[in-house]
């Protein structure tokens, strides 16, 4: 389904998000700080929603997205068990993790580059600059992971210590909750095939299932991004601390405890992550 049709002279930049019904009102956050970042820029959005995700919901994710074009994808499962995490403290992951690994495939063929965010980030700033990233003829930008920072730690990559011996146990181990994608390259590495066959050959290993995978199927051809792009670390920059939140353009709240949840500590963020969510949610019952 595609809504409002988006010029073909205009430079426009392309964003995906992948969710289930749990993450859908989050995903709406998501989108409503983009849009508010980028309010004359040309937007398409492209979501990958699980079959959970009901009409009303879609229709909320819409509406969110303000002046952008929206579109959902359709994406298939692929034919194998789709792994949770081993990690008891990251059971809150469902498998709608692996859907990322299969939207470019479900993509028209006129988007190049795609910026991929997930559920639980906020943008704090504009993303028109991602256009213009080199990707050095790579598939995909990404951060480094602030907590697992080389393929080595937490355990070790699964399979580092087995069949990967050509692998960097010292490499940089990136987060892919914010991913810069050139989809043509992507495509004809054929990354998507490549992780999911790493995802069948150790569902009973994973840590971070989809990311895991993802580090392995581009080893050696992924293009590191400023931390700015997916800001792990965000009470340093709290203004109660001293800092600025607008030192990054996207913040992500890797780990279980999010803005929405009542655990999470009151501040920037969690007024942030509210003012956009009551908007969201008076789209929603405005229309209903």
């Amino acid at each position: 389904m595609c809504v409002r049709p988006c010029s073909t002279e205009e430079v426009v930049l392309d964003c995906a998000l992948a969710f289930d019904a749990t993450y859908a009102p989050h995903a709406a956050v998501v989108v409503s700080t983009v849009v508010a970042h980028m309010p004359a820029e040309p937007l398409r959005f492209w979501f990958a929603a699980g079959d959970d995700v009901t009409e009303r919901s879609r229709a909320a994710l819409t509406r969110a997205a303000g002046h952008a074009t929206v579109s959902f994808l359709t994406v298939d499962p692929p034919p194998i068990r789709l792994p949770g995490s081993r990690e008891p403290h990251l059971s809150y992951l469902s498998a709608a993790m692996y859907l990322r690994l299969l939207i470019p495939h479900a993509l028209p063929p006129d988007v190049h580059r795609l910026v991929y965010l997930d559920s639980d980030v906020l943008c704090t700033g504009s993303l028109a600059e991602l256009r213009d990233l080199d990707l050095a003829g790579a598939p995909l930008g990404a951060v480094r992971d602030a907590f697992t920072r080389r393929l080595i730690d937490t355990g070790g990559l699964p399979g580092i210590y087995g069949p990967y011996h050509d692998l960097d146990a010292q490499a940089p181990y990136l987060n892919s909750g914010v991913l810069l994608i050139d989809v043509p390259r992507w495509k004809a590495l054929d990354v998507t095939a490549k992780a999911l066959d790493y995802v069948a050959r150790h569902a009973d290993e994973s840590r971070f299932p989809d990311q895991d995978a993802l580090n392995h199927a581009v080893y050696g051809r992924w293009t590191r991004m400023p931390k700015r792009w997916n800001h792990m670390m965000a009470w340093r920059l709290d203004p109660r601390v001293g800092g600025n939140v607008t030192d990054a353009s996207v913040i992500h709240f890797a780990g279980p405890v999010k803005p929405w949840q009542p655990e999470f500590p009151d501040g920037v963020y969690r007024q942030m992550y509210w003012r956009h969510r009551r908007r969201t949610d008076l789209v929603t019952a405005r229309h209903r």
